[in-house]
């Protein structure tokens, strides 16, 4: 029994085109956008320009090929001369300057200005919680307390008022500190 080879060669020919195609057509990528605003102000982006439209022409720099270990570059690498506010300047008059944040980073933004205030939170707590302790390991092992009044002189703290402030502090540590 002959078994015909021809579907194989032929299966790996297609393949090998298909590759080839791949790899040119990836390299045919254009390297503009462009960017426009509709009559609604509503900011449109392709990479052919609409007609009857102004548009502003994006530069996108050449993506990295495989094997180049410089596929992230930092800003520091930035060659001499080049000033990244090239695009500011190309912008039509009347056009936001700043563009507008997107939800997500409205909501990283969101979430480090939330840790911000419970972190400071928790140092005004810690805080508060020191000076409560410390409050009360002067009062309480004292019979007498003295401290200065407004008019600057020195008074002895009345035995019920002591008390209370013993009591006030003890309150604030049991339920604010750890």
């Amino acid at each position: 029994m002959k078994h015909n080879k021809q579907p194989g060669i032929v299966v790996f020919f297609i393949c090998m085109m298909a590759l080839l195609l791949g790899v040119i057509s990836g390299n045919a990528v254009a390297n503009e956008v462009f960017k426009w605003t509709d009559e609604n102000g509503v900011v449109h982006f392709g990479d052919r320009p609409p007609e009857g439209q102004k548009t502003q022409i994006i530069d996108i720099p050449q993506a990295p090929r495989s094997g180049n270990t410089r596929a992230n570059p930092s800003p520091d690498d930035a060659q001499p001369g080049s000033d990244s506010s090239a695009a500011d300047a190309t912008s039509l008059p009347g056009e936001e300057e700043a563009a507008p944040m997107s939800l997500a980073d409205q909501r990283r933004e969101q979430i480090a200005t939330d840790r911000q205030e419970k972190r400071e939170a928790r140092e005004e707590t810690e805080r508060m919680c020191a000076k409560h302790r410390q409050r009360l390991t002067q009062m309480e092992p004292a019979r007498r307390v003295f401290y200065t009044d407004e008019t600057g002189q020195s008074v002895r703290m009345d035995d019920d008022v002591r008390m209370g402030l013993i009591e006030e502090d003890k309150a604030f540590i049991a339920e604010n500190c750890n």
